[in-house]
């Protein structure tokens, strides 16, 4: 196992200084005094050189009386380590034990110990860590380590105040407490609540600790966020991530799971919200910095117009230009100046000129990166004797080397020197693109699950308002008139108005269902309709919505009240829901199979009692698919396969839910009834094209 990385941090770059001053007895003390502080690690790195003799260094009697525990220390690794040729940690981790703490029991993280020093623990760590005791390392960092660091930070007012080798203590036990929590250990394997809650409080001295480096807190706080996760306390960890997202990189692979579980465990929109708001930061960072590819792009494609304008004035060039034109066909041409056929070849044949002359700034960031590429090896043709071939495989004589003009523009210092500057700065972007298009990749996908999910919270919530609000009684919504033949007369209306794209417009239909002793029996059913109402739960929902919006007329008042008109909404929620569900509406589904259950809190939080998109299987049925996997697969169930249905189908499917998602719907806080009515409207219109574009 490595050694913590920062050992040799900060002023022990004097140790060279010293050593190099043949200083003996600076160099021994220096060496003592980490031995004090419990960096035995370091030392013995310095004492297991064959070239570090300590027995055979001439110092005076004061300094070895001074340094006692140094010379402890060189007798051990010429007897241990130099000795037997043990030059590995795992070989003398476990002699090294028994000298620095005597003979206890390492698994007795309570054990008394006489050393002392800031980094005194660590010896224990590292030996724990050799013999795979897991449990019992995150045991000595919660209950002794970490509590020594916070009693140090506790007690440091000032900068003169901070104990010497602090800062290196304090950064090693991180890299030794980073090893742990990479394993992503869940937290009661240290059988301690310690560890846990004492790690969250040195977190807060070391966040807050200019001393530490920024790669550091980085590296702690990606490890408590992880912890939380691996710990399914997500409540925490969003909590967390939200105080300290700018040392949680969500690009970071380290960071990328568990940021996709958190999202998958988020139960309350305004959660989503939030962490779609990082996401979105991120995102918008990431296309600043993709913009550069822009400027970059319009500075070499300045330099290369610079070149060839610079050919084209050379006087032979020009004159040539002048009788044969730009780009004029050369095949059938004889004794034709060398120049005007290397120009011609890759400026018009390669077409180069055309490119640094268009607007790029439309492409794609592939495309771009395309054309960078491009202009960086065309460059390599002009100025450093490739060959044609590397700008272009499709053209005739391509194996070419650019001799008169490589000449020619070599020749002109000028020219040369903007070269250099502009080929660096196309390298030092190179070296970043692989990194871009991966930070921009994940982004974009966490970005689309945060949005999935927030859909998902769509149906959880309608579903959590009509299982425990309006089916249970809980709320009086629907008055005690409700009369399901009526709200049907009135959904029959309501559906006819419903105004669609002509594609789905059929052949008109009679206008009235007949006389009835010479009465109009009233409009026909839609077909579509009669088919929706053919679905129990369909029918429940859509005259339960019907009813709602139109109950007020029943009640004597003048409008619908916020609540009507929000739940009326929900229950046409809860049909689109039905209809992507991959069985088609059909009500061969087992009652007795409900779908999730949700608690939606005082603060507006919903808890799901089972997942929406919970895979779970029983005896008798398969793993079903979530709502948003059915929209996404929506191909299965459309009668039009074809890819610019889908795409279309998908869209408006899409634009609807994204509309729902913006309305913030929510038990606690009822819509505004003009938000109603144009959600209502929208759902509606929805659900008429579904029904007809569905088998």
């Amino acid at each position: 196992m490595a050694l913590p990385a920062n050992i040799t941090a900060g002023s022990d770059s004097n140790v060279l200084t010293i050593a190099a001053s043949n200083n003996k007895g600076l160099l021994i003390r220096f060496l003592n005094e980490q031995v004090e502080d419990g960096f035995y690690a370091l030392v013995i790195d310095y004492l297991k050189d064959s070239n570090f003799d300590l027995k055979n260094m001439m110092v005076d009697d004061d300094v070895k009386t001074q340094c006692t525990k140094l010379y402890e220390l060189g007798e051990f690794v010429d007897t241990n380590i130099k000795a037997t040729g043990r030059y590995e940690i795992e070989e003398w981790i476990e002699p090294l034990f028994k000298f620095v703490y005597g003979d206890i029991d390492p698994l007795d993280v309570d054990a008394p110990i006489s050393t002392s020093g800031i980094y005194r623990y660590s010896i224990w760590l590292i030996y724990l860590y050799q013999r795979e005791c897991f449990g019992d390392a995150m045991r000595l960092i919660g209950e002794r380590i970490a509590p020594l660091l916070i009693n140090l930070s506790y007690q440091i007012l000032e900068d003169d105040d901070r104990p010497k080798n602090f800062d290196k203590a304090i950064m090693g036990y991180l890299d030794l407490i980073n090893v742990i929590m990479e394993m992503g250990l869940p937290a009661d394997n240290a059988n301690s609540d310690a560890y846990m809650n004492n790690l969250e409080v040195l977190f807060d001295y070391v966040v807050e600790d200019p001393h530490v480096g920024n790669d550091y807190k980085i590296q702690f706080s990606i490890g408590l966020f992880n912890a939380y996760i691996h710990n399914k306390e997500y409540s925490k960890a969003f909590e967390f991530y939200g105080l300290n997202a700018e040392y949680i990189p969500i690009d970071n692979m380290s960071v990328y799971e568990s940021f996709k579980e958190l999202i998958r465990n988020t139960n309350s929109a305004a959660d989503t919200t939030v962490l779609s708001r990082s996401v979105i930061n991120a995102i918008s960072k990431q296309e600043i910095y993709n913009k550069r590819i822009d400027t970059l792009i319009a500075e070499v494609s300045s330099f290369v117009r610079k070149v060839y304008l610079y050919i084209e004035n050379e006087p032979n060039m020009k004159k040539n230009l002048q009788i044969l034109g730009a780009g004029a066909s050369l095949s059938d041409k004889h004794n034709i100046f060398e120049g005007l056929y290397e120009y011609n070849l890759v400026f018009y044949e390669c077409g180069i000129k055309d490119l640094v002359n268009q607007d790029n700034s439309n492409k794609s960031w592939e495309e771009k990166y395309e054309i960078l590429d491009l202009l960086y090896t065309t460059l390599n043709v002009i100025f450093d004797g490739y060959n044609v071939y590397e700008i272009s495989n499709k053209i005739e004589h391509q194996y070419v080397e650019l001799t008169w003009i490589g000449n020619y523009v070599n020749a002109n210092p000028s020219l040369l020197k903007l070269f250099f500057s502009v080929k660096e700065k196309i390298k030092a972007f190179k070296v970043r693109k692989n990194s871009i298009l991966e930070k921009s990749k994940t982004n974009y996908e966490i970005k689309q699950m945060i949005d999935d999910r927030q859909k998902a919270l769509v149906f959880m919530t309608a579903e959590d308002m009509i299982c425990n609000g309006l089916n249970s009684g809980r709320i009086n919504i629907i008055n005690n008139n409700y009369d399901p033949k009526v709200a049907e007369k009135q959904l029959i209306k309501t559906y006819a108005e419903i105004v669609v794209p002509a594609k789905y417009k059929k052949a008109e239909a009679p206008q009235s269902g007949g006389k009835f002793f010479g009465k109009n029996s009233g409009p026909a059913m839609d077909p579509d309709l009669q088919k929706l109402l053919s679905d129990t739960k369909i029918e429940e929902m859509l005259l339960k919505s019907e009813w709602l919006w139109n109950q007020y007329e029943d009640k004597g008042n003048d409008q619908q009240t916020p609540e009507e008109a929000t739940y009326s909404v929900v229950c046409l929620i809860k049909v689109v829901e039905k209809l992507l569900d991959r069985k088609g509406g059909s009500s061969s589904r087992s009652e007795s199979s409900p779908n999730k259950k949700v608690i939606i809190t005082k603060t507006g939080k919903v808890i799901e009692l089972s997942d929406e998109g919970a895979q779970t299987q029983n005896n008798n049925t398969t793993l079903q698919p979530t709502v948003i996997e059915n929209l996404n697969n929506i191909i299965v169930t459309l009668k039009d396969k074809s890819d610019a249905n889908v795409k279309y189908v998908q869209a408006y499917v899409n634009d609807w839910l994204n509309s729902v998602v913006d309305a913030k719907l929510d038990k606690n806080s009822m819509l505004q009834l003009y938000e109603a009515e144009e959600l209502r409207n929208k759902t509606l219109t929805v659900i008429k094209k579904l029904r007809a574009d569905l088998l």
